[in-house]
């Protein structure tokens, strides 16, 4: 028996075949066209799982669930996608019914931020820990929670979007909508949009000139030290740090798996983040904590859509 994992994001679509014991064998790539619409993304991932499947040499008959994880907002009891951000006319589309009709497999959706968090949890960095919290920073800012060495998602499969909470009241727009969101702050779009707004009237900074400055131009800018980009990412991190001592006091973790893009910039982020998070969180809370970086890399989704699978396929056998 097989299983298999999606990972769809807004610029991606990953497809796996696992064996039974969730060892990815088959891992097929495409583009997600998410610009072109829900009904043609279904469409792709439909044809995806169909050439994973094939490639593989196994028939959908013997795959015993598929899991899936996008971005959310998600209602995985509900099998919805709702309203993420990054996929456009994904609106209340009941997702788990239209793919296990299309392919013949039980279909489960839950947040991709989650699944990361699965991921790490049964095959990663953070085997044995019951309480643990993956954050991922990167163009936006979402984590996953395990408490009692199980997923929790809140009533309706919200919990986690660190990146919305308000750390800077009447701060830089949010696509939410909302105003200094954590995300318009210290993602990695945050930090662009940062850079766009200063380095224009700072002609002394290596980001002056730059018609669209990146994430990763404020990064290399700042390891040469310059000044602007050292304190945008001061900025970053600090905001960073704020919103990780409020998880620190929230939930007690017993440890925080740090991962994303964003992280690649070092010490001029990490180092503020570290101190604002100590100062924003109370010491008894962070007693034993250990803050580690993720191992399963770009394959962290796919494995926790697989492992989110297995799961829901014991859950079944049980019910």
């Amino acid at each position: 028996m097989a299983f298999v994992g999606i990972d769809l994001g807004g610029t991606q679509l990953r497809v796996a075949v696992a064996d039974d014991r969730g060892r990815l064998r088959t891992v097929v790539r495409h583009p997600t066209e998410a610009a072109r619409g829900s009904q043609h993304v279904i469409s792709r991932i439909v044809a995806a799982v169909a050439e994973a499947l094939e490639e593989d040499g196994t028939a959908a008959r013997r795959v015993r669930a598929l899991g899936i994880g996008l971005p959310g907002p998600v209602d995985p009891v509900a099998g919805l996608v709702i309203s993420p951000a990054n996929l456009p006319g994904f609106r209340n589309v009941p997702l788990n019914r239209i793919l296990t009709r299309a392919t013949g497999i039980p279909s489960y959706l839950y947040h991709d931020a989650h699944l990361a968090a699965l991921g790490e949890h049964r095959r990663g960095v953070a085997r044995g820990a019951s309480e643990m919290i993956y954050v991922t920073v990167s163009t936006g800012i979402g984590a996953g929670l395990l408490l009692h060495g199980e997923l929790y998602a809140g009533a309706h499969g919200i919990a986690g979007e660190v990146g919305h909470i308000v750390v800077q009241r009447d701060g830089p727009l949010c696509t939410c909508g909302n105003r200094g969101c954590l995300e318009a702050i210290a993602s990695g779009t945050g930090i662009a949009r940062a850079a766009c707004e200063s380095a224009p009237g700072t002609p002394g900074s290596a980001l002056h000139g730059l018609e669209h400055p990146h994430a990763e131009d404020v990064a290399r800018a700042a390891r040469a030290g310059d000044e602007l980009a050292n304190a945008i990412l001061e900025n970053a991190g600090t905001y960073l740090g704020l919103a990780m001592g409020n998880l620190v006091n929230l939930f007690n973790p017993q440890l925080i798996v740090l991962g994303g893009s964003v992280l690649k910039a070092g010490t001029p982020l990490l180092g503020p983040m570290r101190r604002s998070m100590n100062a924003a969180s109370w010491k008894a809370s962070r007693r034993g904590l250990r803050i580690v970086r993720p191992v399963l890399g770009d394959d962290v989704g796919l494995i926790g859509a697989v492992e989110f699978a297995r799961l829901r396929a014991r859950h079944a056998r049980q019910a």
